[in-house]
């Protein structure tokens, strides 16, 4: 959890709720008490207030740390390339940067869905931390290649390895937090997000002064193989930190109280979560989850977060290209306006904005309810700046203002994260394949418009990029 973020237990919903019975611990296991009523009376807000703050110590800090190092695989090649991968490789004037990034996002449309069916019949806390491990070595591997058509492969794969971890951990979070909580856990945890960004840049700013050269390697690789190794640290603990769900647990850090209570508790808001690992068991319970994603895929609740979540993903590409456009400004006289450390520390700014905006944004979301309402308000934010990216006037200071204002808007990811919990509370498993068919077909998008609309050539200006964009946000449906 970042450092400074202090979660109100007394004035979360946990607070308000009143004395309830509530079963002797270990009594029942939580599967055996689904269908009961709670027996013995204790103090059910003290209750919630513990099982919610051992939530917030181990299983939201190791979601945070995961996502991080995500991030920082999921976009290490782009700091590497600034600082040298580039010129070692010779891929200068070609598209090798917007192939990388395709390689990778191509997976990631294909395997959500997939994936996210997977962890109905096995246990999350084995799935993903294995997929986590997994995807740390290839990201070490990226330090041995000596062509870019050998970066490929490994891209591929880390992306495939990389499918189900966000929707799955915000499937968990959905799973334990209440619609009072949940924003604020889910804000912090797309801030995540922006500290891997800020932590990238900064990391490979002191790689490229403290390691360069070192045992004959060049800075970049040591990034990969450095990132590689943090990345298996984190996966190892995630076998102990992740909770499964509350009806599943085996967490050993909750009491058979705790894990009842973290069933029960949503059940008060009307949203059910998975009741147990073999819920939908054999050919039958197959057949079953194959019905329903095709159910889902028709359906107005995927429509509606898609149409929705997908124009906004896709606009919020308009400030990944940051490091380029200050990588190309030059001076009067023709020489570069910052050096490589200025170009890998100054999107850091745009980072910490976004961990700003995105932890406000979540705690007035959950104090007020408000969903759609501030993604209105927050869509109108990086329209603006879209539009001036598209125009792309000659003054430096308005282009460099609207790269970074448009950092704030990633807040929307917590919100339609929040809002989905809101409108897919009935059934887990549509919630689960809501969230994972959204990413595909952002993904699906973000695998093909990058070639045509983001050409390594044309960077930073991107003639059709930035206008292509901005053309399909204003044309998107409204609320």
């Amino acid at each position: 959890m970042p450092s400074g973020v202090k979660i109100d237990y007394e004035n979360d919903a946990l607070a308000s709720m009143n004395t309830v019975p509530l079963r002797q611990e270990g009594s029942l296991s939580p599967k055996e008490s689904l269908e009961k009523p709670l027996a013995d009376e204790v103090d059910i807000r003290a209750l919630e207030r513990r099982l919610v703050r051992k939530l917030d110590l181990i299983f939201l800090p190791w979601a945070c740390v995961s996502q991080v190092m995500k991030k920082i695989d999921q976009t290490n090649y782009k700091a590497a390339y600034t600082a040298g991968m580039r010129d070692d490789l010779g891929l200068a004037g070609t598209n090798a940067l917007t192939l990388l990034d395709i390689y990778f996002t191509i997976p990631l449309a294909v395997f959500a869905v997939p994936t996210m069916l997977v962890i109905t019949r096995v246990r999350p806390s084995y799935f993903l931390p294995g997929l986590e491990l997994t995807w740390g070595i290839l990201t070490a591997l990226m330090a041995t290649c000596k062509r870019v058509e050998q970066m490929y492969p490994l891209r591929f794969f880390i992306g495939t390895m990389e499918a189900c971890c966000w929707p799955l951990t915000t499937t968990l979070l959905l799973s334990w937090y209440t619609p009072m909580e949940l924003a604020k856990r889910q804000s912090i945890y797309l801030c995540s997000s922006f500290v891997g960004q800020m932590f990238t840049f900064a990391m490979q700013s002191a790689i490229h002064q403290t390691l360069e050269g070192n045992l004959g390697m060049a800075g970049w690789r040591w990034l990969f193989i450095i990132n590689g190794v943090m990345t298996v640290v984190v996966a190892i603990i995630g076998f102990f930190a992740l909770p499964d769900y509350p009806a599943t647990s085996r967490a050993f850090y909750l009491t058979e109280q705790e894990k009842q209570l973290g069933y029960e508790r949503l059940l008060r808001y009307g949203r059910r979560t998975l009741k147990s690992m073999d819920e939908y068991p054999g050919w039958r319970g197959i057949k079953t989850l194959v019905r329903k994603t095709s159910k889902t895929i028709f359906g107005w609740k995927f429509a509606l977060l898609f149409l929705c979540y997908g124009p906004w993903a896709w606009a919020t590409q308009v400030n990944s290209w940051f490091n380029l456009f200050l990588d190309d400004l030059r001076n009067p006289d023709g020489t570069k306006m910052f050096s490589v450390k200025q170009v890998t520390e100054i999107p850091i700014a745009g980072s910490g904005l976004a961990l700003v905006g995105a932890l406000t944004i979540g705690w007035i979301s959950d104090r007020y309810q408000l969903r759609w309402q501030l993604a209105i308000v927050i869509n109108l934010v990086l329209l603006s700046c879209a539009i001036v990216l598209a125009i792309w006037p000659n003054i430096v200071w308005l282009l460099f203002l609207a790269f970074l204002v448009s950092y704030v808007t990633f807040a929307n990811e917590s919100i339609y994260m929040s809002w989905l919990g809101d409108i897919c509370r009935d059934d887990p498993v549509e919630r689960s394949l809501v969230l994972a068919l959204a990413l595909s077909f952002t993904m699906a998008g973000n695998s093909s418009l990058p070639i045509a609309l983001w050409p390594s050539k044309e960077a930073p200006r991107y003639r059709y990029g930035y206008k292509v964009g901005t053309t399909a946000y204003i044309r998107r449906p409204s609320f």
